[in-house]
């Protein structure tokens, strides 16, 4: 049996979702919430098998939730399930480790075919998100010679490390640096690279190649 939680803030849809979802005799719908912190709490008491996340939600939204659930339970499946086909919001959910991103326009067997397949350790993208991403990166190739100009060799290591969702204390310890030094150091790449947070030093990471 598949546990799943449903993390939306509509109540009609989360019950619809819910009710497709116990239909099928391998699938258990063990809870709802209608917001990140929530469903955050419900992992905690839980332990679902899967979470079905909407991105656009009150208190704290579904990619910040993401990643929370992650860092503590790396074996709970999180898909994304959202009306919104961002890139940035495609980028920052497969940063923060979802296993599946899907829009809503799906029909219901194959959000039943999703479920299952995440599940059993597949990652699952809807066809519109696939495109979106083909298309952010093309010609990484190109872009490769641009940062190699801008970042030297150690900056491109840090840049590595916080893509994979390393603190500057975790990033001190691996280069043998102090905390502080490190700090410096992500400082100047987000001068360099005319950023503002760590996110966008991830997302920049993926888009180009370095991970």
């Amino acid at each position: 049996m598949i546990n799943v939680i449903i993390a939306d803030d509509q109540v009609l849809l989360r019950e619809s979702i819910g009710y497709i979802l116990d239909n099928d005799e391998e699938i258990n719908v063990i809870g709802m919430a209608e917001d990140g912190n929530e469903v955050i709490k419900m992992c905690n008491e839980l332990h679902p098998d899967v979470v079905l996340m909407d991105i656009e939600m009150p208190e704290l939204d579904g990619v910040k939730a993401t990643k929370r659930i992650k860092e503590k339970y790396n074996d709970i499946k999180v898909i994304i399930l959202t009306t919104f086909e961002n890139p940035d919001n495609i980028m920052e959910s497969f940063v923060a480790l979802a296993d599946g991103y899907i829009v809503k326009n799906i029909s219901h067997k194959d959000l039943v075919l999703t479920v299952k397949c995440v599940a059993s350790g597949l990652t699952v993208i809807h066809e519109s998100v696939k495109k979106i991403m083909v298309d952010r990166f093309k010609g990484l190739g190109e872009y490769k010679s641009q940062y190699e100009d801008i970042l030297n060799e150690k900056e491109i290591k840090i840049i590595r490390l916080i893509a994979s969702g390393k603190s500057n204390k975790q990033i001190a310890a691996t280069l043998n640096y102090s905390e502080g030094t490190i700090k410096n150091k992500v400082s100047k790449i987000l001068e360099k690279l005319h950023m503002s947070d760590r996110m966008q030093i991830a997302i920049f990471a993926i888009e180009n190649g370095i991970v």
